[in-house]
Parts: structure tokens; C-alpha cells; sequence
């Protein structure tokens, strides 16, 4: 049983080494200079993947030889833990490493968000708004069709430059002419 804990243990020392210094064994399991072998390069067999089967082998084996007094279900019993253990390690560290970015969503995205004006926008003249959109604020310099008062809310209908856009009054979604413009 004490190697079985050992395993188990050297499983908990490599996941608290990778949760404190990060990916330690990138690089380690690289073949590439004989041949490639694409599984290699997957999260399964990451750091968190294989301390996960580790663990689980260590401690299943531990637990199965433990209730039966048998090493055959103690090492069956260890692998099957194991490789459930650190498949899912191996999946939880590629869905945490998918999470969204720190990047700000580009100015096309912004297509028919709400904005509220900050800097009043004469008639096709330019001035700002602001607006929240994916966790991020924006202030963007702002065109409109006809002059925009401080506070005043509107919905970005397009794309000038990345860092400007055309607006128009939230209360004139309604009386928009097929053209675009603001009827009187």
C-alpha cells in the first residue's frame, strides 16, 4: 500500500508544482527529433493531466488494496481512477486555457450596441460616446446625421474606424428611412 501512496503523493507535489510555477513538463515529452506524435502535444498529457493520473493512481490503487486486500483490484481499481482523473485534469486545464482573452472586442462588434454620448455631436460633425460591451468600456469618437446633445442615447450603426463610429438616436429607431437618414 506505501507505494501506492507514494504514486499518490508525487501526484499532489506535481499539481501544487504546476498550480505555483506553471507548465512543467512542456517540453519534456517532445519527440521531434525522431518522429511526431500529435497525442503528445495534447492537454491530456499536461502537467495538471498527469499529476491527475498520478494522484488517482496512487490513491484508487491505495483505497482498492485497502478494502480488498488485493493487488490486482488495487491496481485496476488505481487505473481506471487514474485515467478518469487525469482526463478530466486534461480537460478542465483546455477549458480553462480557452477562456475569453483580455482583448477588447474589435469596433465591427459593436454594430447596434447602445452607447450614451459624452461629447455633444454636431451635425455631421464628431464627438464622443460611451458605452459598455463584453465587460469592457469604450469611448469611441462618434458621427451622426443630426446633432446630439450630451447624455443623449444612441445605437451605433456603423463602423467609421477602429476607433470611430456613426450613431443614431435610440428614440429614432422607429422613423429611420430606408436610406439610413433621420426623418424630421
Amino acid at each position: 500500500m506505501t507505494i501506492f501512496l507514494v504514486i499518490g503523493g508525487i501526484g499532489i507535489v506535481l499539481l501544487l508544482l504546476a498550480l505555483l510555477v506553471g507548465e512543467v513538463l512542456d517540453g519534456l515529452l517532445d519527440f521531434d527529433g525522431f518522429f511526431h506524435f500529435d497525442a503528445l502535444d495534447s492537454d491530456i498529457l499536461s502537467t495538471a493531466g498527469v499529476a491527475g493520473l498520478l494522484g488517482g493512481f496512487g490513491f484508487g490503487g491505495a483505497i482498492g488494496l485497502g478494502l480488498t486486500g488485493m493487488m490486482s483490484v488495487g491496481i485496476g481499481l488505481g487505473v481506471l481512477i487514474g485515467v478518469l482523473l487525469g482526463w478530466g485534469a486534461g480537460k478542465l486545464t483546455s477549458l480553462l486555457r480557452g477562456q475569453g482573452s483580455d482583448q477588447a472586442p474589435s469596433t465591427a462588434t459593436l454594430i447596434g450596441a447602445e452607447a450614451q454620448v459624452i461629447t455633444a455631436i454636431p451635425e455631421n460633425g464628431y464627438g464622443q460616446v460611451r458605452l459598455k460591451y463584453g465587460g469592457h468600456t469604450h469611448t469611441l469618437n462618434a458621427r451622426g446625421p443630426v446633432a446630439l446633445d450630451a447624455g443623449t442615447r444612441v445605437w451605433i450603426s456603423g463602423v467609421l474606424s477602429a476607433t470611430s463610429v456613426e450613431v443614431l438616436p435610440v428614440d429614432a429607431l422607429g422613423t429611420a428611412g430606408t436610406t439610413g437618414a433621420l426623418d424630421s
